[in-house]
Order: C-alpha cells, then structure tokens, then sequence
C-alpha cells in the first residue's frame, strides 16, 4: 500500500512538470523538431491554443516579409512587377500574448503541431511549412496560373477588340501579380528551386502590352456637372493608363444628386445618389455604376458636406472594381 502511495505521490508531481518543459523543450529546440533543411517553422505564445497559432502564423509569415535567401535578381525583378502590390502585414500585440497578422500574402500548406501549456497557462503552438511538400504545392500552383496567363495573353494577340485586348492583359496581370508573391514565397520555401527568368521575362512583355492597349483607349466625360465627379474619373481611368479627351472610344455620362430628406427627427438628413453610365461608338450602354447613401446629424451645413464626400469616396473605392467585373464579363468571367 505504502508502495502505491509513493507512485501516486510521485505521479501528481511529475504531470505538472511535464507540461510545463514540453512547450519549453520545443521553445528551445525548435531545430531539433523541425529542421531548417526540412521545415519552416515559428513557435507562437498566447492565452488559448488559438491565440498561440495566430502568434505561430505571424511569426512564421514575418519570415516570407523578410525575404530572407531571395535570389537578388529576382527581388528586382519583383519589385519592378508589382507595382499594384499592395501586400501589407500587420504584426502587432493586442496583449503581451495575442497576436494578430493581416496580409494580402496568403501561405499555403500551412499546418500546427506541438501545442502545449507551461506551468503558468501559457499556451505555444507551432506553425510550419514542409519544405518539399510544399514547394510541390506552389510549383503545381504557379505552373497552372501560367497556362492561364499565357492563355489570356494569345487571345489577346487574336481579338481587334482594344477593350477585350485590356481586359485580357488586365486578367493576366491580376495571375502574374498572384504568381509573382508565389514565386517569391517558393523560392524561401525550396531555395534551390527556378529562378523563373523565362517567366518573368514574358510577364514583362505582357505588362507593356496592356500598358499599350490601355494607352489607346479614350475615353469621353461629358454631361458632367459636378467638378469632383470629373476630377475623379479622370484620376481612376488615368492611373490605369487610359486616356481622357474630347472624342474618344466611351462616353461617360454621370448624375449626382443630393435630397434633403425629413425622417420626422430633430436631426437633418441627406440621400446622396450616384449614376455613371458608359457607351460605346455604337451608343450602347456596356456599363452602369450606381451607389446611393445617407447621412446625418445636427449641423446641416456638416451633414451636406459629409454627404458629398460619401458620395465621392464611394465613387473612388468602388468604381474601378465594378468596372473591372464588366472587364471580366468580356472574357466570360
């Protein structure tokens, strides 16, 4: 019986123990459990296992954002490509345990393992990357985006149609930019993978290319009254590369309303209203933008001037999307 005791005894003191070195262990061996020829691989703290896999996640993407062991070659190569890149990350503790990540970069084929809790409730989790996995993953990826790149690129060359030659380039612009943060994250995944000069080379040609096309598509803004309307659709269709003159391939006609509303409320209220309509030579309406809104408060004088800005930032964050569905409509998309 006294026997029994003792290993009972000894068996509730060692558990605790146990937990509390394993995430440690790893902590302090990650090498041992995932080596760096084999795995990429961060370990993350939070106060739930969850919390400790985001905090896995970010470090493990802060290792991509570092483009640590990328071929400088290509790093310029990338760097003169994507130029509509707007991949961020954020890495920031909302306590001294959680983090959270933000990024347009999406990983793939990440896993988690190894999840444990220190004698203090601290969770760590693993996040990694099987190196030769992986690289499969992305080369299969890659591969098959290019044959859709270079499948938009031949119909292109085929069509008269400039607009359907942008929105060919334009289609394969958005799978270059795609291939190109791939290739980036490939080549830290499997260092010794292609450089991918061939690919890049033929994505430069086809970024001139769309470059060209969009150069000599003209469009008209007429009907317009509202100055701010014009100033943005200018700004939109000019960072494009289109052009804006007086005669042109499209007529843009626009309406922009703003209505005093009673909602039986001390406060006052506007609705804003928004219409863009597009037309070809032929007069054919090809596409329609319309958003409306609402606004309000006390002073009238600020709730107008609110109103305007509403209508025109949606203008601004929405137009550009929605016409490039319609460009996508033109490839069946």
């Amino acid at each position: 019986m006294k026997t029994q005791n003792l290993l009972f005894v000894l068996t509730l003191f060692l558990i605790p123990s146990c937990s509390a070195q394993q995430p440690n262990d790893i902590l302090l061996n990650l090498e041992k459990y995932f080596p760096d020829s084999r795995y990429l691989a961060a370990i993350g703290e939070g106060d739930s296992k969850s919390e400790a896999e985001k905090n896995a996640m970010a470090k493990l993407a802060l290792i991509f954002e570092s483009n640590i062991d990328v071929n400088q070659t290509l790093n310029e190569h990338y760097s003169e490509l994507s130029y509509d890149d707007n991949s961020s990350l954020t890495y920031e503790a909302q306590t001294t345990k959680r983090t959270n990540v933000q990024s347009d970069q999406k990983l793939l084929n990440v896993k988690f393992g190894n999840h444990g809790v220190d004698n203090n409730g601290n969770n760590f989790a693993v996040a990694y990357i099987n190196r030769s996995e992986t690289s499969f993953i992305y080369e299969e990826k890659i591969a098959n985006n290019n044959s859709s790149i270079f499948a938009m690129d031949n119909s292109a060359e085929l069509s008269d149609s400039k607009i359907f030659k942008y929105a060919a380039y334009n289609k394969a612009s958005e799978m270059m930019n795609e291939n190109i943060e791939l290739m980036k994250q490939l080549s830290i995944i499997s260092p010794n993978t292609s450089n991918f000069s061939n690919e890049i080379s033929k994505y430069e040609t086809i970024y001139r290319k769309k470059g060209e096309v969009a150069n000599s598509i003209k469009f008209v803004i007429s009907n317009v009254s509202n100055k701010n309307v014009v100033n943005s659709l200018t700004s939109l269709f000019t960072s494009k590369s289109f052009k804006v003159a007086d005669s042109g391939d499209f007529l843009i006609t626009s309406t922009m309303k703003f209505d005093k509303v009673d909602l039986g409320r001390k406060e006052t209220f506007y609705n804003w209203f928004i219409n863009i309509s597009v037309s070809n030579a032929q007069n054919e309406t090809v596409f329609n933008f319309e958003k409306s809104g609402r606004e309000g408060g006390i002073s009238e004088s600020a709730v107008f001037a609110r109103t305007k800005y509403s209508a025109n930032e949606s203008l601004r964050k929405n137009f550009i999307t929605e016409f490039n569905g319609y460009l996508n409509s033109l490839l069946g998309n």
